[in-house]
């Protein structure tokens, strides 16, 4: 380190030893500059740097340089939050060696951490605590008073991987449990936020310290990203990609690759749904027996056994053994599995920031990260091939969300969320805290100043009334709440302090015999039609208790919906990084063969069509229209003409206006513009799955509503597509070639 003045002069005297005694010469600019607000103290700080940036040491350095001049070693005063035990057992190897030179104690805790380590923070309550947000919630509901005691001289929270919280029910459970903990100690506390993947970055400043007027110091590094390792693999699939009996069968190239490309090593295998994950693990254990070698590919999901899934983990944690799992989602977040050679993902993915956060699972240990995308397109020519597959959405979607990930662009929060699930399970935490609390308390503590700041005290009221209806909550005579019998059941489950759950399968029914079950990530409304088990079926009614669709079959020509199972939530960013892609000139480098043959493909019928100028085309099935718009804005589309009588259905990219007019299509455009906008509660009236989060069995119906409502539906970008349409005035059918599906 440099003799001339510098911010490491400004950290401890132990601190300085101990990063000589590391054969440190220098810092990383990440660290230097986060030493100086840090140590300060007065402001939150947002370090976004890349993997191997040190962003771990530029938070902990001046952390414990401050706490150490402060000569307060008789309380906790850190807490580091992470959403991954694997990395609370990492950061504890890291920081132990660390805390021991400078006489920091430092305690791991979560669910899998022997028990003496948290039976000598409860005896000597000091240092550095490395804890998931589950487990802190159990901290903070059951040894409240030990929190209110010995959180008391707390000066930082450092939480890792925040951008896998932000937007999510687990980052509004964090956000709480931070604003909790500040009211519990009558003091603000330094937010430290790290992450490796950051875009626009002063909605995440805002996201990290709602309803507050504390400044926030930015910190982004420039040093190089570690390297990622790419592939897009094309397939050609007969079938339409769906999770269809008749359509899973295609996959049996995948794993045959599967089995070649990775067996002999530790991998995850990302494949969406149940239905592939089951599908690809069967198939990989058949190969395995006929090529006579060990099994060592396995299912991972919500479904399985506790046990099963637990056997899984800890052989990947071990590494003794090659193991690849084929999971979904479940192991993304939160489970300690080790190191692992790569990832893999079937189909699209979710999101831009899950395919980070999943790439962020390989490449640790100083290695490369490496990810194939296996994409597979339905053959042209071979039975009738709709539109979205003409276009090869789902592999400019892929390339799309690959090519944000290499310019570090991710999902932004949403605006207007209320996460009434999350909502529920804080309510019932608090009250468990405290015995008991009055209504308006509850939502001073919650909402007014705590992050669920979109609801109103009229909101509030109506929930409370929900949860006693369901004798979660019971007022006593003193009219303060307290946990009603159902409640006190709930929290005294392991599971609540969860704020998050596996996705759940809808069941398909037809006529009381039960088609199959499906992972149901987009609205679905009575009368809608999809394609399943190879055949069409419309929806007659939803059992959301049961997670039961009911259908009948359904005999039309035109174009049922594919419900594959893939879930996630477009993004405006994505769809117009598609529209670049097919609008562009270059190959991207990361396809192999087939996969350059359906980017050609898509881009010949992309061009073909005039869709680089046109907001829709005329089919000889009805309208196509092409926003090129997030799902919000696409659903908003969609709902806003279907209350208008307009046939309307989503299909990737476009929705689909089957045998729908010009003239009716003016007429309903023109009628939306003109007169009073539906609310986001009126759109939602018509979807059927409104239950998607944890605990939204225990809303009513009117909260239902605008929970989804708020969360899935863009009024605003709905009404100016129309607008463009519009100003454009295309309503002429000669004016646009007709498209026929081949």
């Amino acid at each position: 380190m440099s003799k001339a003045t510098s911010p490491v002069d400004n950290l401890d005297p132990i601190i300085i030893k101990w990063l000589y005694r590391q054969g440190w010469t220098n810092l990383h600019d990440v660290q230097e500059r986060a030493i100086a607000p840090i140590l300060d103290g007065s402001r939150d700080v947002i370090i976004s740097a890349a993997t191997a940036s040190g962003k771990t040491e530029a938070a902990f350095l001046p952390a414990c340089s401050k706490i150490l001049k402060s000569n307060t070693l008789d309380s906790v005063q850190i807490i580091y939050i992470s959403p991954l035990k694997a990395l609370i057992n990492d950061q504890f190897k890291r920081l132990d060696d660390l805390g021991e030179y400078c006489g920091i104690k430092v305690t791991p805790w979560h669910g899998d951490i022997n028990d003496s380590y948290k039976k000598n923070l409860f005896a000597k309550p000091t240092g550095i605590l490395l804890i998931t947000p589950e487990s802190l919630e159990s901290l903070l509901l059951n040894h409240r008073e030990w929190c209110a005691s010995h959180f008391k001289q707390l000066s930082y929270f450092i939480v890792d991987e925040f951008h896998a919280f932000i937007g999510t029910e687990r980052g509004y459970q964090l956000l709480s449990q931070l604003h909790r903990i500040e009211i519990l100690v009558k003091h603000r506390i330094c937010r430290i936020a790290l992450s490796a993947t950051l875009s626009n970055i002063l909605s995440v400043q805002t996201w990290l310290r709602p309803n507050s007027s504390v400044q926030t110091e930015i910190i982004e590094s420039v040093h190089t990203q570690k390297k990622i390792l790419l592939q897009i693999r094309g397939y050609d699939f007969v079938h339409p990609i769906s999770d269809s009996n008749e359509g899973l069968q295609d996959y049996d190239a995948i794993a045959k690759d599967i089995f070649k490309l990775l067996r002999g090593s530790t991998n995850l295998v990302f494949a969406n749904s149940r239905a592939k994950t089951e599908y690809l693990a069967t198939v990989l254990s058949r190969l395995t027996e006929e090529n006579f070698v060990p099994l060592e590919f396995f299912p991972h999901h919500g479904s399985l056994s506790k046990e099963l899934r637990e056997q899984l983990e800890s052989r990947l944690k071990q590494g003794k053994l090659p193991t690849t799992a084929i999971c979904t989602q479940t192991l993304e977040l939160g489970i300690d599995i080790g190191d692992v050679s790569s990832i893999a993902q079937v189909n699209a993915p979710q999101s831009v920031a899950s395919l980070r956060q999943r790439i962020g699972r390989s490449g640790r240990r100083e290695r490369d990260a490496v990810l194939r995308l296996f994409v597979p397109e339905t053959i042209i020519g071979v039975g009738r091939t709709s539109l979205f597959e003409q276009l090869r959405d789902e592999t400019f979607l892929s390339s799309a969300m690959l090519e944000l990930v290499l310019s570090r662009w991710f999902e932004p929060p949403v605006e207007k969320e209320f996460s009434f699930s999350t909502l529920i399970q804080q309510i019932l935490s608090v009250i468990a805290q405290y015995g008991s609390v009055s209504a308006l308390s509850l939502w001073k503590l919650l909402c007014e100043t705590g992050p669920f700041n979109l609801v109103t005290q009229k909101i509030f009221a109506l929930l409370l009334r929900s949860l006693a209806t369901h004798a979660l909550i019971t007022q006593m005579r003193d009219h303060n709440i307290t946990l009603g019998i159902e409640g006190e059941k709930l929290v005294s489950r392991y599971g609540f302090y969860s704020s998050f759950k596996a996705q759940e399968e809808y069941g398909i029914d037809n006529n009381g015999q039960r088609i199959g079950t499906i992972p149901l990530n987009q609205p679905l409304s009575t009368g809608d039609t999809f394609l399943f088990a190879g055949k069409g079926w419309e929806v007659v009614f939803f059992n959301n208790q049961q997670h039961l669709i009911s259908v009948k079959p359904y005999k039309d020509d035109t174009e049922p919906l594919i419900l594959d199972g893939s879930g996630g939530r477009i993004h405006n960013g994505v769809r117009e990084k598609m529209f670049e892609l097919y609008n562009g000139d270059e190959i991207p480098r990361y396809l192999n063969k087939t996969a350059v043959r359906h980017f050609e493909e898509g881009r010949r019928v992309f061009h073909e069509l005039d869709l680089h100028r046109k907001q829709y085309i005329m089919g000889l099935d009805g309208i196509y229209l092409f926003p090129w718009k997030g799902d919000r804005i696409m659903h908003t589309i969609t709902q806003m003409l279907k209350m208008q009588g307009i046939a309307a259905k989503k299909h990737g990219a476009y929705i689909h206006l089957p045998r729908s007019s010009i003239k009716a299509f003016t007429l309903a455009v023109t009628t939306i513009l003109n007169t009073k906008l539906p609310t986001e509660t009126e759109l939602a009236a018509s979807i059927g799955n409104l239950e998607y989060e944890k605990y939204d069995c225990y809303l009513c119906s009117e909260l239902l509503k605008l929970g989804y409502g708020y969360r899935n539906f863009d009024i605003e970008g709905a009404v100016e597509f129309f607008k463009i349409v519009l100003n454009n005035n295309p309503f002429n059918e000669k004016t646009h070639s007709a498209y026929q599906t081949v």
